[in-house]
């Protein structure tokens, strides 16, 4: 898994916030769907860093509500992931 390394059009802010989140994705013909959590690190209008023991990849769906707003579901994708340890660290977008 390699760091998606294209500019971004908006500056990332720090930004520290522990979020529940539900992956997204394809295992084989199979549609999954697995709970986890993680911590934001930094985000801007277009995404944010995330770190989290789920082995996120590549083009995995994440969503998760808004602690701040009642009713509001995020949807972001992963860009880029990183294995570090026992955790991944990863760029999302948001979609």
């Amino acid at each position: 898994m390699e760091e998606y390394s294209c500019k971004r059009m908006y500056d990332r802010e720090p930004y520290k916030e522990s979020i529940n989140f539900t992956v997204l994705f394809m295992d084989n013909s199979d549609f999954m769907r697995e709970h986890s959590e993680g911590e934001a690190l930094d985000a801007s209008k277009a995404g944010m860093g995330l770190i989290t023991t789920f082995p996120l990849e590549p083009g995995h769906v994440l969503e998760w509500d808004d602690k701040h707003q009642e009713g509001r579901l995020h949807i972001a994708m992963v860009r880029w992931a990183k294995k570090l340890n026992d955790h991944y660290r990863a760029g999302l977008i948001f979609i």
